[in-house]
């Protein structure tokens, strides 16, 4: 590709569109996904991303708004995950298969009987960032901005509640409803994200980044940073890669962001000298 045909590329109105819809997807993603690793609700965020994806295909299959549908869905399924259960009866880690399998199971009937066809169906359900539009970038704004703004009041709340529950309920915190404000933030972002990004690369911006930047850091305040700076150039490398080179832009995205979490693997001994 010569010089003229990169920069015609990258200065496409779609191209723009896709790198702020994609910053910004990746970059509250990748801030939750600090708390998903460290709480070790990794499967959570996979079960979470197929009710989405549910949710998507039952709103097609019935002719409704599949955003909303796919809230509804996503809602639903967290306020199961965050209420405590007898665990002896019901382990959360069986609650949250059955649900991943039967999401799944749904997601595959709803589309195939969908009025909208299944090509269109799948499309929108895998996601294709590259043709996002404005209406869509303010939508993602106005849920991303809201969710940054209750983790950003709630920070030292949300910290305490994650790393020690029982002393956080002695300072007079309630646990129980800081993890239902966290899973119902994730829920949010997971339903608006996979709208737009699809459930692989939403999946992958709630696992990665956290990982990648645990592995490199020694505070929480840096390991937020390093999560969201990881997942925002991966964002930007992958997106210009798929316009560029004509490949699929949630997998390159995906790809890159393994290659910093390789680099980030490699370098952990030497930063945190083990």
């Amino acid at each position: 590709m010569n010089t003229g045909m990169f920069w015609e590329t990258i200065q496409a109105p779609f191209v723009h569109r896709a790198l702020i819809a994609g910053i910004s997807v990746g970059g509250i993603c990748a801030f939750l996904a600090v708390y998903v690793v460290l709480k070790r609700i990794v499967f959570v965020g996979a079960a979470l991303a197929q009710v989405s994806a549910a949710g998507v295909a039952m709103g097609f299959l019935l002719g409704q708004s599949p955003l909303l549908f796919s809230i509804l869905a996503t809602l639903g399924a967290v306020v199961c995950f965050s209420l405590q259960h007898r665990e002896r009866m019901i382990p959360r880690e069986s609650l949250i298969g059955a649900a991943y399998g039967i999401a799944a199971a749904a997601s595959v009937i709803f589309i195939l009987k969908s009025p909208q066809g299944e090509d269109e169906a799948r499309k929108l359900l895998e996601g294709d960032i590259l043709t996002v539009t404005a209406g869509q970038i303010e939508l993602m704004a106005a849920v991303f901005v809201v969710v940054a703004l209750i983790h950003y009041l709630f920070a030292k709340e949300f910290l305490a509640v994650s790393f020690d529950p029982e002393t956080a309920s002695a300072l007079g915190l309630k646990p129980r409803l800081f993890e239902m404000l966290f899973y119902l933030t994730l829920g949010v972002t997971i339903s608006v994200a996979a709208q737009f990004a699809g459930t692989l690369l939403v999946f992958a911006f709630l696992v990665v980044p956290g990982v990648t930047a645990l592995l490199v850091t020694r505070s929480m305040r840096s390991a937020f940073t390093v999560a969201v700076l990881s997942s925002i150039f991966a964002t930007v490398l992958g997106i210009l890669a798929s316009a560029l080179f004509d490949l699929p832009t949630g997998p390159s995205i995906v790809v890159l962001s393994a290659v910093f979490l390789m680099v980030a693997a490699m370098a952990s001994p030497l930063i945190k000298g083990h």
